[in-house]
């Protein structure tokens, strides 16, 4: 017989939040590594000879993960306002739904910025190439491979008597 996990809701919804919050730090370090690549783009000298499109594309990039920092710093400033209130399954819940917003953005914003780069290095087509081939590896192992992979239980059932089983 399954024993699983002997916690409050209360413990269960702390728990959820710290796996929620190291989620959130894994993914902030990565796109402000970008977002910082990013910034200093436009003060090296090869920017300058950027077409209208690449510059285009840039802007995109800087304003994407721009709006994906402040969308990885949400939960924890809605949890800064409400800290108190009692209503951490509010929270819990808000930072779910914005981390499975969060996680395929920062694949196409990884994607975007290596489709940029050899764009910008190698031409268009080389560009479509490359960035498109990470971004179809993007929807398929942040995307996809998420929903097709059977939900398996962490602690089977055994029968008594099976090895394993208490």
């Amino acid at each position: 017989m399954t024993q699983g996990r002997h916690e409050t809701v209360e413990e269960r919804l702390d728990r959820n939040w710290n796996e929620l919050l190291q989620e959130l730090r894994v993914m902030q370090t990565g796109v402000q590594i970008l977002a910082a690549f990013l910034v200093v783009l436009p003060f090296q000298s090869r920017f300058t000879i950027l077409n209208a499109a690449d510059r285009a594309f840039y802007m995109v990039l800087l304003v994407f993960s721009a709006l994906l920092i402040v969308l990885i710093v949400t939960p924890v400033a809605v949890h800064r306002h409400l800290f108190g209130h009692r209503v951490k399954i509010t929270t819990v819940r808000m930072g779910h739904a914005i981390l499975k917003i969060v996680i395929p953005g920062v694949g196409m914003l990884v994607a975007g910025c290596v489709w940029f780069v050899v764009q910008v290095l190698d031409g268009w087509l080389i560009g479509v190439f490359v960035g498109g081939s990470i971004m179809l590896a993007v929807f398929i192992l942040l995307f996809a491979l998420p929903r097709i992979i059977k939900p398996r239980r962490s602690v089977e059932e055994q029968p008594a008597g099976e090895p394993g089983a208490d």
